[in-house]
């Protein structure tokens, strides 16, 4: 069984780094084959890990200015959030400059991503609601 602090280094050290590289093979390694990737709209949807490289290819594209990050993680799940200015939209739906994912992992291979406009959804969904706050 992971831990979260196993969950964040796989998020952080292997797919966060991955992606900085622009290594794809790399991220690609870490998910499943059958990965489903739920976007922050019902029908952005990747089924299965050719969609969600596809999905990731064309993202790379672009730069995405990050001025911040946030990992939350349970023993299944690690919340990402970013916040960047050029985070505005994405499909139409507003983003106001943030974005959160749940990463969903069994030993260690991402199965599942969920993308969230609001922290505090994410958290719920991750079950980590109350975690990752500052005191």
């Amino acid at each position: 069984m992971t831990t979260p602090e196993d969950n964040i280094k796989i998020i952080l050290a292997d797919w966060l780094d991955a992606l900085s590289r622009h290594d794809l093979d790399a991220a690609e390694r870490r998910m499943a084959p059958d990965v489903f990737w739920q976007g922050i709209r019902e029908d952005l949807v990747c089924q299965n890990r050719d969609e969600a490289m596809e999905m990731l290819r064309e993202q790379q594209r672009e730069e995405h200015g990050v001025e911040a990050l946030e990992l939350v993680a349970t023993e299944e799940k690690v919340v990402l959030g970013i916040r960047s200015t050029q985070l505005q939209e994405v499909g139409g739906v507003p983003l106001g400059g943030q974005i959160f994912q749940v990463f969903t992992l069994i030993d260690g291979v991402i199965v599942r991503v969920d993308e969230y406009e609001r922290r505090g959804e994410a958290l719920v969904a991750a079950g980590a609601e109350g975690q990752g706050d500052w005191r």
